[in-house]
């Protein structure tokens, strides 16, 4: 049965990564790649559900895992209700795909390993991942704060300044990099969380440990989410979320060096 939850979980991975390429690119087939990868997932799971089922003789979801990845279906369901409402909020995978993979990553079979902890796959992916986001994050930020000074000194006529001189023929290309820097950020976090999540059921029995770390690169995920979903549904791209980009990265850095993790 593991293989199955491995599968959905592989499905809407490549969705995720079939959704992204439309977000970066505009290209219709990026879109179907991943609608359609959604599809084989959405219907892994009811293999799953129903497999389960017939084993049990009931409907077995009382445990906490089970009812992640019944969690799972169920947003799956919602989005393809938006979908065939109008086509266009297809454009939601993006973020949907993600969040699917990461509730299925959390329901996968618990392991306890004793010896060699911080000597697998798991952990070494969480680590390059992570480091990896906060390495964009500060080109976010940078990037943000570029983009905010500038339009601030033109809005004040001030175009003499540094920033006008230096960034005005670009601005359009800063926010332009801003969007995809989000993409990235967004997609790194993920994957970043979803290595965390297998490793601490490796290395602790459970899924999620309270550890300071993963609380901060959490709340960034869901920050920077709801960002993108301004971005890729409302099409709001003023200085508005390039002030809440900012600050949602500085905090991200700030959370990097000044937090420790929980466990050693």
């Amino acid at each position: 049965m593991k293989i199955i939850i491995v599968l959905a979980m592989m499905f809407y991975f490549f969705s995720s990564i079939g959704f992204w390429i439309y977000v970066f690119t505009k290209k219709e087939n990026g879109k179907k790649f991943g609608f359609g990868f959604f599809g084989l997932g959405f219907l892994t799971q009811l293999v799953y559900i129903g497999i389960k089922d017939i084993q049990t003789g009931s409907f077995a979801f009382a445990n906490e895992r089970d009812i992640l990845f019944l969690l799972s279906t169920f947003i799956a369901m919602v989005f393809y209700g938006f979908a065939l409402y109008k086509k266009q909020l297809r454009d939601f995978g993006a973020i949907y795909a993600p969040i699917i993979v990461f509730l299925i990553a959390l329901s996968l079979p618990t392991y306890s390993v004793e010896s060699q902890a911080y000597d697998n796959i798991w952990f070494y992916l969480h680590i390059i991942f992570s480091l990896l986001s906060y390495a964009f994050i500060i080109a976010l930020a940078v990037v943000s704060t570029i983009f905010i000074l500038t339009e601030r000194d033109l809005k004040r006529k001030k175009l003499n300044s540094f920033f006008v001189t230096k960034f005005l023929s670009s601005l359009q290309t800063l926010k332009d990099l801003e969007y995809k820097l989000l993409i990235t950020v967004f997609i790194s976090l993920s994957l970043a969380l979803i290595a965390s999540s297998i490793w601490s059921s490796v290395y602790l029995g459970k899924h999620w440990i309270w550890d300071s770390k993963q609380i901060y690169l959490s709340l960034m995920w869901l920050l920077y989410g709801i960002v993108l979903q301004l971005f890729i549904v409302k099409r709001e791209q003023g200085k508005k979320i390039s002030y809440f980009v900012m600050l949602i990265s500085y905090f991200g850095l700030i959370a990097y060096w000044f937090t420790k993790h929980s466990i050693s």
